[in-house]
């Protein structure tokens, strides 16, 4: 995403919040862009400055007069803390810093992504941003060395910024942690008889089975150069996609 792309992003959440929007803390894609399926789009999940809540309820905080971002009032600054949302199996790609930063004492504006478990504890940072002071604008890293995939079954993501000023000096505007889908590691052993682990089309039938959408063709096999007929595609759609509708 370009520079210009962001700065309209941002636009388009301080016009959100004007309307008294839902919370941002979600994927969003702007009117008569396609679906993001597949495994090349990177995905932004963006935690808006209003997703971000004190680490201590003794804190205090403020937001600027132009009420698109949020810093701490209390001596010494503040952890501002969020949860991101991010779908099990996608792997992390990206994480970004919005910011405003004004500061000629050294203070800026750190924001950190956490790996935790569910208690809160055995957390590791893969990636620590910090602003420089050059006004309101983003920093970004490549998340792609880390491997990480997310795992919602165990562990948690955590963003936590930290500002140490107390002032207009430092503030957050939000973040944005980019993700991909991928499909499924492969297993070991073939679930069935014609499709083995050679077959370069071993990863993604099994893809199918661990998320029950097929069951194959009877016998132990899957009938892999077999054509489906609609109805088979029907069921596999369906239960791909999770399609339903209200009873």
């Amino acid at each position: 995403m370009t520079r210009w792309a962001r700065t309209c992003a941002l636009l388009g959440v301080v016009a959100a919040l004007s309307a008294g929007a839902a919370a941002l803390g979600q994927e969003r894609s702007p009117a008569g862009v396609r679906p993001r399926f597949g495994t090349k789009d990177r995905i932004l999940y963006h935690a808006g400055f209003s997703e971000f809540t004190p680490e201590r309820s003794s804190m205090t905080y403020d937001i600027s007069n132009v009420a698109y971002d949020r810093y701490p009032t209390s001596a010494g600054g503040g952890t501002f803390l969020a949860l991101a949302h991010i779908p099990s199996g996608a792997e992390l790609v990206s994480l970004e810093l919005d910011y405003c930063d004004t500061s000629t004492s050294g203070n800026h504006v750190s924001l950190a992504l956490y790996l935790c478990d569910y208690l809160g504890q055995n957390c590791f940072a893969p990636q620590i941003l910090n602003s420089i002071s050059d006004g309101c604008n983003f920093i970004e890293a490549d998340l792609t060395s880390v491997g990480y995939t997310v795992d919602n079954n165990t562990s948690e993501l955590v963003l936590s910024a930290l500002i140490n000023t107390n002032d207009l000096t430092n503030r957050l505007v939000g973040a944005y942690i980019g993700y991909k889908l991928q499909v499924s590691p492969a297993p070991g052993v073939a679930t069935f008889g014609d499709v083995p682990t050679t077959s370069p089309q071993f990863k993604f039938v099994e893809a199918l089975v661990a998320a029950g959408i097929t069951a194959g063709c009877g016998g132990g096999n899957y009938c892999p150069d077999q054509p489906i007929t609609r109805g088979q595609m029907a069921v596999f759609l369906s239960a791909a996609l999770g399609l339903h509708w209200p009873n």
